[in-house]
């Protein structure tokens, strides 16, 4: 039986409250027609973690912070549906490979993008992505390290004291980057920006996502390490080079049809996958961004999450499933 088609109204924070825009959620069980044809194609499900597909970096718990097991058994039946789930995260190798290693993923996407792995194991099949930007892959250097060569990383550090700093994934051991630069703070990204397009080589600020706790020391400047407020997570990308392009990139390698993935995330950054699969998902949670709305206007293909985060995603899963039953 086929069931209306349900709607979140978005508000947008620049505009007035009555400026809204009537945005679909994701269908949930049972689906109509039409959404079990277009989910049905659906093969791979490329995804964000933290706040997307995890709660609290944690593959154990619910969106409310809950034990729970149902993210597992969710991963589970994609697996046994043939349905290949892909993580892209702006963390870097070691954490993306050792994240993808226990749960199972057979190819991932780290840094933004910018590291593309299409066969993962003792033996991977990878390349860097970087976008518009010049990098001999026959150099000893990597592109992060022709960015922090540039001088840009130093500059704006020096810019902005107690503001803006160099960001390790995590604080947990894993601080070797390859392609972008990652950094947390709240700043204006405009003004960054300015500085990046002096730069010589051709580089943007990507914003991914707010920072929900903070680990480790810091050289922020009035922060509540337990509960941060406005903290952003930052990353300076080589231009051309996003999550979006990166699937891109993947898609390219493997000869997928762009209508076989879906995208999941909960960031402005993570809205630029939108263009480059049939389907994307927005969790819900990810309106905490304030210019989140206004970002999914330029992207048709858009759903939302019915609940935040792991729940969320977990009910998109299922109502893909039973397309593909």
């Amino acid at each position: 039986m086929n069931t209306p088609t349900r709607h979140t109204t978005l508000h947008f924070a620049a505009q007035s409250p009555d400026s809204t825009l009537a945005t679909p959620t994701f269908p949930t069980a049972p689906i109509s027609a039409q959404d079990k044809a277009r989910l049905a194609k659906i093969h791979y499900v490329m995804t964000d973690l933290d706040g997307t597909m995890l709660t609290g970096a944690s593959a154990v718990q619910n969106s409310s912070h809950l034990p729970s097991a149902r993210l597992i058994q969710t991963l589970i039946d994609l697996r046994r549906a043939g349905i290949i789930v892909v993580p892209v995260s702006g963390r870097n190798r070691a954490m993306t490979f050792e994240d993808s290693r226990i749960l199972g993923f057979d190819a991932w996407i780290a840094e933004m993008g910018g590291l593309i792995c299409t066969k993962s194991g003792s033996q991977p099949e990878w390349v860097y992505f970087t976008g518009d930007m010049p990098y001999n892959h026959a150099s000893l250097k990597t592109p992060h390290d022709r960015i922090c060569e540039t001088g840009i990383v130093d500059e704006l550090i020096a810019r902005y004291p107690g503001k803006l700093e160099t960001y390790h994934d995590n604080y947990v051991g894993f601080e070797y980057r390859e392609v972008s630069v990652a950094l947390r703070g709240s700043v204006e990204a405009f003004e960054v920006q300015a500085l990046l397009d002096s730069c010589p080589l051709p580089l943007y600020l990507a914003d991914n996502g707010l920072v929900k706790r903070m680990n480790g020391s810091t050289t922020l400047q009035d922060v509540d390490m337990a509960h941060p407020q406005d903290i952003h997570t930052y990353h300076i990308m080589p231009h051309g080079l996003t999550k979006g392009s990166g699937i891109g990139k993947f898609a390219q390698l493997l000869h997928i049809e762009k209508d076989q993935m879906l995208a999941a995330g909960d960031s402005p950054a993570d809205c630029e996958m939108a263009d480059f699969v049939g389907t994307f998902l927005f969790m819900s949670n990810g309106f905490e961004h304030t210019d989140a709305a206004a970002k999914l206007t330029k992207h048709p293909n858009t759903y939302v999450s019915t609940r935040p985060s792991t729940d969320g995603w977990c009910d998109a899963m299922q109502a893909l499933l039973a397309a593909h039953n």
